[in-house]
């Protein structure tokens, strides 16, 4: 199983953040290696399913991703739990918490490795650090996006 952890400081709102985020229409424009969404059913609340394909080490993985938990912390934040299934199975959970006017966006993600990947590679220690770096870029542009964006 691949293990990452990394989070960033947002200069938004929480609120504004999240609405990005939590909008699975809208996923694939700030996730990367995520395609566009097939189908989605929910909004991005608990319930949700979307599918969609991940790209990993060059090889498309078809995935359904489902949301879980979408719930509001006591600090005014937002916890979010995603599980995805198909060859590329795993968790996310995704913590929005209000910190030094904007938000502090937390991911831990817990996936395996597909044997398709690693075979392209024939090194599970490549694609790990390959994932970890496409979850930096994942969170840089979500800040991008959010930040960027007019009230």
């Amino acid at each position: 199983m691949g293990h990452i952890k990394q989070s960033i400081q947002i200069d938004a709102p929480v609120d504004r953040v999240t609405e990005i985020a939590t909008d699975p229409n809208h996923w694939a424009s700030w996730w990367v290696n995520l395609s566009e969404a097939k189908t989605v059913e929910g909004d991005g609340s608990a319930g949700t399913v979307v599918k969609h394909s991940y790209l990993m080490a060059g090889v498309p993985f078809p995935v359904t991703t489902r949301v879980v938990e979408n719930t509001p912390t006591a600090s005014g934040g937002k916890h979010v739990r995603i599980e995805f299934e198909g060859p590329l199975k795993g968790w996310q959970t995704w913590e929005y918490e209000p910190e030094s006017n904007g938000t502090k966006v937390s991911i831990e993600i817990e996936y395996n490795v597909p044997g398709a990947a690693i075979g392209k590679f024939a090194d599970r220690v490549l694609v790990e650090r390959l994932q970890e770096r496409a979850r930096e870029h994942t969170l840089e542009n979500l800040k991008l996006m959010a930040e960027g964006r007019a009230d």
